[in-house]
């Protein structure tokens, strides 16, 4: 990497990473900073690329995407000036949607509608219209120690790996990869984190929150329906071309992986299931459990076998809050014995990873290329990003039928960052499943479903990976922080 990128792209972690631990205007100035610096350094590392090159030609397309993009971002400053409280409410609303967009005969998917929000919020708050919590809501300590030390540290844990991730990128055989991953990822996903921390969580605004994840997830799962009635799908070729040569019909709906929106619907699932699970009234859960019966018909027809998984976690979780970690550990043997059965059944190899592999998509295949990358470089690992090159030229037969993605986060991290990174990635999860906990239990329904959701993400990582670099565990992690060092505004 070019000295002039990797310092900017230090630098644009280091003012992320501020933002998360600092106050007053300090952490305004850093949330701009971080803001400014991260698109800088995108820019400046795919300048000379075919889809910026055609971009930079057309003045006129980049005037109103510039024109308009100011716009949004004033509207949504001026409206969270008057109506701060709508923030969370408005984030959780836009975490899913992802434009697709052609430059350059390429297409990429970007958050735009999440930037746009960030970026009104953190307008609001540079120019002094942003009300925070008063000082009454910040008297509060989780009982438990260690769950206190979790919710302290946090944010800390947050900054520290943001800044370690960019620092590592020094020696990547792919720096691209990590500034795209700091710039569209961490950078905007540590000032979401941020805004989120320090929002007005209201008893209000978590019935609003599930509310509107629940009426999205419908629409969704109706335009599931519609693709599986029609025979078609939006967006994704690949998807497209599966389906002509499978048996069995995929769909996507307006998700571009039919994978990610599976993994969205699981966690939709799994927070109806904490309201159903803990509410009083016996008709408001046989709603829930319908609710949660049609999102599981449109999880069906994903076929992605991540997500079941990943909803398995979710419930396990879920059932430990909500019973007991005994009742948990008996799903847990069940479950496990229900694979073993599935696993003799399929007449899988449990020692040989060609067969795991048929099973798993090519899954065992990069765990164990991954394991052998990490104990090449025990201690640094190969860099930031680097993940998919160093695994082509180490495993190159094996590369051409997986595209050396990886699907498995701790191997990625132990591979890329060695144990450098990988500790303080666990201290990470740690401290993000203490502040859950942390949750006060007078508010059974969100810790519940904070809980389940961040467990159902994890597991879905194992499989799928995505769990720092998907907006929703920031959005999870930041509503748990906010709950559990503050008290709840009605």
């Amino acid at each position: 990497m070019e000295p002039l990128s990797w310092l900017g792209l230090v630098g644009a972690a280091l003012a992320a990473g501020v933002s998360l631990v600092a106050d007053g205007r300090l952490r305004a100035v850093a949330m701009v900073a971080a803001l400014v610096l991260a698109p800088v350094v995108v820019a400046g590392d795919v300048w000379n690329t075919e889809r910026v090159v055609e971009l930079r030609e057309s003045t006129g397309q980049v005037a109103a995407l510039g024109v308009g993009s100011i716009v949004v971002i004033a509207v949504v400053a001026w409206a969270l000036h008057r109506r701060p409280e709508a923030l969370p409410i408005v984030a959780v609303a836009v975490l899913p949607f992802r434009i697709p967009i052609e430059l350059g005969g390429e297409r990429a998917n970007l958050l735009l509608p999440l930037y746009l929000v960030i970026g009104g919020a953190v307008v609001a708050l540079a120019v002094g219209a942003w009300r925070e919590l008063p000082a009454a809501a910040r008297a509060r300590e989780p009982g438990s120690r260690w769950m206190a030390h979790a919710v302290r540290w946090l944010p800390w844990l947050l900054a520290g790996f943001l800044v370690l991730y960019a620092v590592q990128s020094a020696w990547s055989a792919d720096p691209s990869k990590a500034i795209e991953n700091v710039g569209f990822f961490f950078v905007p996903f540590a000032v979401l984190f941020s805004l989120l921390a320090r929002a007005r969580w209201t008893s209000r605004t978590l019935a609003t929150v599930l509310a509107v994840v629940v009426a999205e997830a419908l629409v969704f799962s109706l335009v599931a329906f519609g693709q599986y009635v029609a025979g078609d799908v939006f967006w994704n070729p690949e998807v497209i071309a599966a389906n002509e040569a499978h048996t069995y019909f995929r769909v996507n709906s307006l998700f571009w992986d039919p994978n990610i929106f599976g993994r969205y619907l699981v966690l939709v699932v799994l927070a109806v299931a904490a309201y159903m699970v803990w509410t009083p009234d016996s008709r408001r859960a046989w709603v829930s459990a319908g609710v949660c019966a049609a999102l599981l018909a449109a999880i069906a027809l994903t076929f992605s076998q991540s997500s079941l998984v990943a909803l398995l976690g979710g419930l396990l979780a879920l059932a430990a809050v909500r019973w007991g970690a005994r009742w948990a550990l008996v799903g847990v043997a069940v479950a496990a014995l229900a694979g073993a059965a599935l696993l003799a059944a399929s007449g899988a190899d449990l020692n040989s990873v060609k067969s795991l592999d048929i099973r798993s998509s090519g899954r065992a295949s990069l765990v164990r290329g991954g394991l052998e990358l990490a104990a090449d470089r025990p201690l640094a690992g190969h860099g930031t990003g680097s993940f998919a090159v160093e695994f082509g030229r180490r495993f190159p037969d094996e590369a051409e039928g997986t595209g050396a993605i990886s699907h498995t986060e701790p191997v990625t991290v132990a591979a890329e960052q060695g144990l450098l990174g990988l500790i303080p990635y666990l201290a990470l999860l740690a401290a993000v499943a203490g502040t859950l906990l942390s949750v006060p239990r007078r508010l059974p329904v969100a810790r519940s479903a904070l809980v389940a959701c961040f467990a159902g993400l994890f597991v879905h990582s194992l499989a799928y990976a995505g769990l720092l670099i998907d907006p929703v565990t920031w959005a999870i992690a930041a509503a748990g922080f906010a709950l559990a060092r503050y008290s709840v505004q009605d």
